[in-house]
This record gives C-alpha cells, structure tokens and sequence, in this order.
C-alpha cells in the first residue's frame, strides 16, 4: 500500500482532504427545512398539535409493557450500530471517527436548543424525559461518519433509528414535529462538519490505479497529471503499446458536472444543448460513442480502449491523437483551417455535433489531417441548429487564430456542399453559445463582432433572425418578479377600496378624454422624429409607427423597443444605418432636454425656488423627486451601469453630436422637435389629469406635471416592459403624498395605464402587421 494510501485510512486528521458540492447542497436543503419546521412550530402550532393527535391515534393503543421492551431493544440497538461504525472507521478511517465525534458534539448542542425551543411551545411530548437530543446526536454522528465510504453500515443504521423513532413516538417522548426536527438537526449538524473539515478523498490513488489498468491488461509505466475539470482527473501514462491519456472520474466531484449540466439546461434551450447525460457513466459512453462515430466517418480521434471501475470511481482509458492543439500551432494556415472545417464536414454528415469546438479541441497531426479531441458534449443525432453551433465556434476559433478574412474563406473553401447560409451563422455568432473554453479566449475582443459583420456581407445587409436560444431570458425573470410585486402592492391596496362603488360613481366622460390623451402622445412622438431626418416621411405613416411601438413595449423595456423600431422604420425609408441610428438618438436627446427643462419650470412654478423650499404645503412632492433623483444617481454609480454608459453612450454622442448641432441651427426642425415633444408629454398629462377627474380628484396643472414627469423617470429606468410596476407603484405614491386619497390615486392610475399603455396594444399589433406586410418596418 502506498504512503499515501496509508495515510488517508489511519491519520485522525490528513492533510489531504475535499469538500464535496453535494454536502454543500444537501446542508442548504436540510437547513431550510429545519428552519421551516421551527417557523411552523412558532406561527401556527395547531400544525404540530394535529400532527401528535395522528400518531396517538396511530401508535397509542400498543401494550405498554410491550412498548418500553421495543424501546429498550432499538435504544441497544442504536448503541451497538455507533460503537461498530465507529470501531469500522478506528480501524480503517480514523478521520472518520474525528468528524463523527464533531457532528455529535454539534448535534447535542443542536439538539438541546432545539428542545429548549419546543418546549417552551409545549410542542415536546408527554413523557418526562424528552427523545430530540439523543436522536440528534445518534444522526449527526453516524452523518458525520460518513456512511457512504461503508455502505454495508448504512441499511442496519437506517433500521435501528427508524425503530428508536416509533418507540419514542408511541411513548410520548417525541412528537412527529420534534422527531422530524431532530432528525433534521442530526443531519445538518453532520454534514456541516463534513462541509467545514472535508472528507477523505474517495478517487484513486496512483497505485490502485496501475493496478485496475493492470488487471485489465494495460501496463503503464508513468503517470503524468494533466490539466483536469473540476469533477474529473487526467493522467497522461506511457505504456508499453504507446502513449494513453487516463481520465479518472471524481465521485467527491460529480456534483460539479450535473449542476453545469443542469444550469445548461435550464438556462438554454433543449434544442442547443440537446440531452444531456444524467450520469457520469452514461456521459463517459457517449463520448466513446461519438468518438467512435467520427473515426469511422475518417475524421482523427481518440480511441477509447475501455471503461473501468475504480471502487466508487470511474475510469476512461483513450489512445489520444499525436499532434498539436490550434493553439499552439503556427505556419500554413489557410491549408490547416480548410482540413478543419473538412473533417468538420464528415462529422456532421455522420450526424454527430461536437458541442465542445475550441482552440484546444481542434488538433493538427503530422500527416496533415485535423482531428478533434474533448468529445464530452458531443451529442449523437445532432439538429440541424447543434451542427450550426459547430459551424459558429469554429469560425470564431479561427478567427482567433488567424483573422476574420482567412476564417470566412476557410469555411467557403473547406465546409463545401450544403453549407449552412452565412447570414443564419452571422445572427447565431454569439457569445451566449460559444463552449465556455473559446467565450473565455475572445471574451474581451472584437472578434465576434468582426465575424458577424464579414458573414453578413459588404452591404451590412441586417442578417436573418436567430431562433430562439435562451429558454429563459434573466430579463424575464426580472419582469415576472417586478410585475408580482406590483399585483402584490396593488392588490393589497385594492383590498382596502371598494372598487365597484368607484367605478360606479366614475365620470365616463373624462375617461374617453384620457383616451384621446393617449392618440395625440403618438402625434407627438412621430413629429419629434420627423424633425431629424433628412428625407420627408408621411406624418400619417410616422404616426402609425409609433403606434406600433405601443406593442412593442409589451415585451421590451421602455424606449428599447420605441428606439429599435424607429431605426427600422428610417432604415426601410431609405435612410442609412448610421444615419437612422443618429437621427433617432438626436430625437431622444432633444426630448431628454425638452422635457427636463419643463419639469424644472413646473417645479419653480408649483413652489421649488431658494425662496420657497416646499412643493405644496405638504412638501411631500419634494420629497418624490428627490427620491427620483436619488434612484437615477445610484443607477448611475453602479459600476455595471458606468460601464455600460461608457460603452454604448460614448459612441452615440460621437455620432450624434455633428447632428444636433446642425439641428441647432435650423429653426424649423428644432421648432417641430420642441413641438413634438410638448405634446408627447402634454397628451399624457392631459390622459393623468382625465383619469383624476374621472374619479372626482384634481392637482394643480404644475403639481400634475412634476408628478408625471418623475414618475415616469422612474419607469423609464425600470428593466420591465413599459416600466410595467415601477411607474404604477411611483404614480400611486407621489399622487397620495400630493393629497389624492388613496382610492381615487389607485383608480385613477388603472385608468391611466389602461388608457395609454393596455388599450393601444393590440392597435400597436395591428399597426406592426400591417407595416411589415408593406415592409415599412
């Protein structure tokens, strides 16, 4: 046995020792359930009692003379499973002992403020000598040991704690709530020793594993470390037959590969990722099957000789291809990067995708042919989107490589016949899909940009949409969290008002005025656009654009949408991309101007000078807008929002700036402009002021202003759809602290909202449909 060896079966304490993911796991889930038990022992302890009333009517009609006999047995029992385990693990694993020892001093802390928690519920049990400690202690022992090393132990132990369980359930001593917190306390206790010192490491040491490769026939005589994943080991070995790379799979590390597995998965979709294997083994077979599969379609790759076992751990034995990885190759390029997507050709014909394409997976072999190595993401019966994919990460591989202009012309050289459109692999040249190697090596470059832009072509053409990748954007999680907190506010507000006397005392009169309001906020919007750009467009066409971003808002955040479509619009009149792109920012910027300056005169007016420091008697308006205010700084101090600032605001202005000028000093369109954008926000203060009088409240035309205004600053910076929450939420506030009783501010906004952001969307659909179907957009 190898010093090694000896050293993790006798030390109390070794040196070498892991913590493995799934303890991690495991801690955070028995945590959280612990703390619910507690939760629900506290809040409603008629829980508990109905839980106690079941097991008296279950377990109380026993003898009790039999019962105290069945305690008596399973507590020697229990007694005599601990003395075994841990006279098993002073023989064999002696850090075993030490950790056990660890979990049941834990436990019997844990244990006791658990009882000292209950019993201050009377939620213990009737007899006097309460079961939560001990119970405790037994588990977090026999966790803290560590039964997975010696399952043989594991079935007797699970028996005798289970009988201890009901005996003390049928004599008083616990209920189904103490028990269950006891058991839960036990193992929390243990696998936190085990999270905080670590286990033995269970993969193989290099002696057991010459002897497994020996006894299958495979005699090396070096093993050399490689660069490894974090839930395997690599070996380089030197054997009498030639050269084999080992590949040792972890079982303290296996959780690493299924969460990567599973975070994949849940973040892209089934059709980019394909399926997964849910076991290491099933994943080490399909590698030997893709692998096989290639070589067969005459492209170079690994030859897996066999799987083998290694106590809990798995071994993979492949004879790797001599040559040199991409990265590290030099000399004939245009010759090596055609063989590539070549031999990447004969893979997908084959029907296999590769999944893993990277500098380090690309490999040149003396004879000149270009092999592949790294096949644990292959997928067998690939799609036709997971070859593309394959298609992508090698372009971009290349690229990196050698440039754009030799990539692009290796592809059209090397993949050949049936060939993917380059305009589908420009809109799919995304970072979001490349293998997590080659994300990592252009992360901070331009080439995927670069990329995207030779395979659209040199018309800058706009490439086709890419379907659908992501199978859950995080900017939907964020508008589904922001909307359930917005129905949750509202609705616990709306519980307070009777809505039905509301509406049936409502004004509908003023209720149309609020949608007219809406209809001349696009007027308003489509002439603030005319005015910057330099071909004439239809007022009735521009109009109905913008009308068409009241769909478009549905599932975008506020001006994303608006912008994105304005731009099609410019782009489809005639007008260039960069062109397009300025005129629609000058727009916006000129609106930002527009609209401070007016909200600035209407806080002079309603009361905001060096004079006079409140905004209403109250001064509760002052305070929304410097809330607003204070909102937007810290937005803006973020470092994410910094850098984001820099690197998209920068541009614009280098572009916009010559614009804006010349807009400057042509009166007419800075007229217009100015025009379009006063009735933007003059036909949404006049929908809010309709909606108020609608429900018999009213606000001074400067106060109604300055409330709109930061309300809507507000939902302009909110992620979600058409600051969906965040402007609701900041219009009921700041009406009720201007005076509008709460009622009338909760309708009202439903009004409002209805008016201009519910009603006009399934116009802005129609709009949509009917502009692209004249290809106006």
């Amino acid at each position: 046995m190898t010093e090694g060896g000896l050293d993790r079966r006798t030390s109390f304490w070794p040196r070498t020792r892991v913590r493995r993911p799934a303890d991690g796991v495991a801690l955070a889930l028995v945590a959280g359930a612990l703390v619910l038990l507690v939760l629900v022992a506290v809040q409603a302890p008629r829980v508990p009692v109905a839980g106690a009333d079941l097991a008296d009517t279950a377990l109380g009609g026993l003898p009790g003379t039999v019962l105290s006999i069945a305690n008596g047995v399973a507590s020697l029992a229990v007694l005599a499973v601990l003395g075994v385990v841990l006279l098993d693990a002073l023989r064999r694993r002696r850090f075993a002992v030490t950790s056990a020892v660890l979990a049941c001093a834990l436990a019997l802390g844990s244990g006791g403020a658990a009882e000292w928690l209950l019993g201050r519920q009377d939620l213990l049990g009737t007899a006097e000598d309460a079961a939560v400690t001990p119970i405790a202690a037994a588990v977090g022992l026999l966790v803290g040991a560590d039964l997975q090393r010696r399952p043989r132990w594991t079935a007797p132990a699970r028996v005798v704690l289970g009988a201890a369980l009901l005996c003390a359930l049928a004599l008083g001593s616990l209920t189904l709530l103490s028990g269950a917190v006891a058991l839960l306390a036990g193992t929390a206790a243990g696998l936190l020793v085990r999270v905080l010192v670590g286990v033995v490491p269970a993969r193989p040491d290099e002696g057991r594993l010459r002897a497994v490769l020996a006894a299958a026939g495979l005699r090396v005589d070096e093993l050399c470390p490689l660069s490894h994943p974090a839930e395997s080991l690599r070996y380089a070995a030197t054997s009498p037959g030639g050269a084999l790379e080992v590949a040792v799979v972890d079982p303290d590390r296996r959780g690493v590969s299924l969460a990567r597995r599973g975070v994949s998965l849940v973040r892209l979709r089934s059709s980019v990722v394909g399926r997964p294997a849910l076991t290491l083994r099933g994943q080490l077979e399909r590698e030997a099957l893709c692998a096989g599969i290639a070589r067969a379609a005459d492209v170079p790759a690994p030859t897996v000789l066999t799987l083998l076992s290694a106590g809990p751990a798995l071994l993979s034995v492949a004879r790797p291809l001599a040559g040199t990885p991409l990265a590290e190759a030099d000399g004939e390029v245009p010759g090596v990067l055609r063989a590539a997507f070549a031999a990447l050709r004969r893979v997908h014909r084959a029907g296999v995708a590769h999944g893993a394409v990277s500098p380090q997976s690309v490999v040149l072999l003396p004879d000149g042919r270009v092999g592949f190595t790294r096949w644990r993401s292959a997928q067998p019966a690939a799609s036709e989107l997971q070859r593309e994919l394959d298609v992508v990460a090698l372009l971009v591989t290349a690229a990196a490589h050698a440039g754009v202009g030799a990539a692009v012309t290796a592809f059209r050289d090397g993949y050949g016949p049936g060939a993917p459109a380059e305009a589908r692999l420009a809109a799919l040249a995304q970072p979001l899909v490349l293998p997590p190697p080659l994300r990592e090596a252009v992360r901070r470059t331009s080439v995927v940009g670069e990329l995207r832009t030779a395979l659209a072509g040199p018309s800058g053409a706009t490439p086709v949409a890419a379907p659908r990748l992501e199978r859950v954007r995080p900017r939907t999680i964020v508008t589904v969290l922001a909307a359930t907190v917005a129905a949750y506010v509202l609705a616990s507000q709306l519980s307070e008002v009777s809505l039905a006397s509301t509406l049936s005392g409502a004004r509908w009169h003023w209720l149309a005025v609020a949608v007219l309001g809406s209809a001349v906020t696009y007027v308003g919007a489509a002439l603030a656009l005319q005015a910057f750009v330099p071909v004439d467009l239809p007022l009735g066409r521009t109009t109905l654009v913008q009308v068409a971003t009241a769909f478009v808002t549905l599932v975008t955040p506020p001006t994303v949408g608006h912008i994105g479509v304005g731009i099609r619009y410019l782009q489809r009149a005639g007008v260039p991309l960069a062109t397009a792109a300025a005129s629609v920012a000058v727009s916006q910027v000129v609106t930002v101007v527009v609209t401070v300056v007016v909200l600035l005169v209407c806080s002079w007016v309603s009361g905001v000078s060096a004079s006079r420091p409140t905004l209403l008697p109250s001064g509760e308006v002052l305070l929304v807008l410097v809330v607003a205010t204070a909102v937007l700084v810290v937005v803006g101090l973020l470092p994410p929002t910094r850098r984001l600032l820099h690197r998209r605001v920068e541009p614009l202005l280098r572009q916009t700036l010559p614009q804006l000028l010349t807009a400057l000093t042509q009166p007419r369109r800075l007229g217009t402009a100015v025009l379009g954008t006063l009735l933007l926000n003059g036909g949404y203060v006049l929908a809010l002021d309709a909606s108020l009088r609608a429900f018999s409240a009213s606000l001074s035309l400067p106060t109604l202003v300055v409330v709109y205004l930061a309300a809507s600053t507000i939902g302009s910076a909110a992620p979600t759809p058409g600051g969906l929450g965040a402007v609701e939420a900041a219009l009921v506030g700041a009406l009720t602290a201007t005076g509008v009783p709460v009622t009338a501010a909760l309708t009202a906004v439903l009004a409002f909202r209805t008016a201009t952001f519910w009603l006009p969307a399934p116009f802005g659909w129609l709009a949509f449909m009917v502009l692209q179907r004249r290809q106006q957009i």
